[in-house]
């Protein structure tokens, strides 16, 4: 009776944020288990109320939520969403919502959509596969739905180019991860290893949050991997997203984020800053929805130049970064922590799930490159 008194104590504190503020989500259990979905409460941080939301666009449902399980093993993986971004009036009137039957149209997710849900995922969320090297690790899997790539905290007013009619974008990406992040501090203690991943828009937001999180849990090994983000953007974008989105990054990283550039690399600072941690990047050589953007921002021949400012790129960080591995791959396809392809992807010259499970490990695995995959397969339209 004593040992369920106090565990039932322990979960109860668990979910308490501060004192004399309610629960910013139930706890979660001590043991392993599976998925829980999670609905946050708003709550006060260093003064400053925060109120969980999606994108409030028109037609779209606000309410956020997120999702966590235990695992067996005391490791943890804190994965970011991906879902496209808004910076003006034309994208942000063009939402992604579940109304249109289709998670693909819109340029970015409005609101939490039905394949948001990580037990509908593959790859790293196939915690049944024995190839899947964090399969027994505990999750925390933040979704998107603010158009920011989980680094605005700000509202935003835009007009629709075609009706000439106003409206507000909640830009709360940021926002929304202070609220998680409080919770697994409540939630986690000390975990020996953490592995901070996103997907495409997600693989910002891993970088945007590494050094929150990583001073929150500052023992035991850490890897940042973002998938399918490399950060290539016209130069004039950076000023865009910042006044939009009011664009939030660690002043103890990168200082003030008036002086970031679109020639500044976010991730080698991230890995100058943190030298004992690992840092890795997975992208296509042609990645087509990475293109596409790239054009959306108003880039030109959108297709040879970003594959050659991210191959560019890349090989600087790799020459200029110790701490840092990459995994280039053949195709155009985009993602690939989220997909099957997690499994089957070779053409870098090792298998990628293996890849990633070194990356793991105390020895990191050597930099790997698919060959000949210097020509588009297909014909490119940007």
């Amino acid at each position: 009776m004593l040992k369920q008194i106090i565990t039932a104590l322990a979960l109860t504190l668990a979910g308490c944020s501060a004192a004399g503020q309610e629960p910013i989500a139930p706890a979660l259990a001590p043991e392993a288990g599976g998925w829980v979905e999670l609905a946050p409460q708003p709550i006060e941080i260093d003064g400053r109320r925060f109120e969980p939301t999606c994108s409030d666009a028109p037609g779209a449902e606000s309410a956020f939520r997120f999702w966590a399980r235990r695992g067996a093993s005391n490791r943890l993986v804190v994965f970011f969403d991906g879902g496209g971004a808004c910076w003006d009036d034309v994208t942000c009137a063009v939402p992604r919502l579940a109304e249109h039957g289709r998670e693909g149209d819109g340029f970015y997710k409005a609101e939490l959509l039905p394949g948001d849900d990580p037990r509908t995922m593959s790859g790293i969320f196939d915690l049944d596969n024995p190839r899947n090297p964090v399969r027994d690790w505990s999750f925390v899997f933040v979704p998107y739905c603010t158009g920011d790539v989980h680094a605005g905290s700000n509202t935003q007013r835009y007009t629709d180019p075609d009706t000439g009619e106003t409206f507000a974008i909640q830009h709360r990406g940021a926002d929304n991860f202070r609220i998680v992040l409080e919770w697994m501090r409540a939630n986690f203690d000390a975990p020996e290893a953490i592995a901070v991943t996103g997907s495409s828009a997600g693989a910002y937001g891993a970088v945007t949050h590494y050094a929150a999180i990583r001073a929150a849990f500052p023992t035991g090994r850490a890897l940042m991997l973002g998938d399918a983000g490399q950060g290539v953007t016209p130069g004039d974008f950076i000023g865009r997203r910042n006044a939009n989105w009011n664009y939030q990054l660690p002043a103890s990283v990168f200082g003030d984020r008036d002086q970031i550039t679109a020639e500044d690399d976010l991730v080698a600072r991230l890995a100058a800053h943190y030298p004992d941690d690992r840092f890795a990047q997975y992208t296509t050589a042609h990645d087509i929805t990475q293109v596409a953007f790239y054009a959306f921002m108003g880039a030109s021949n959108a297709c040879a130049a970003w594959t050659e400012r991210m191959r560019a790129d890349l090989a600087t960080r790799q020459r200029s970064t110790s701490n840092f591995r990459a995994y280039l791959a053949n195709n155009d396809t985009h993602t690939i922590l989220r997909s099957r392809l997690f499994y089957t992807e070779r053409s870098g010259g090792t298998p990628f799930a293996e890849w990633m499970g070194a990356l793991l490990e105390e020895d990191a695995p050597a930099n790997a490159a698919c060959r000949n995959c210097a020509r588009r397969a297909a014909r490119c339209p940007y």
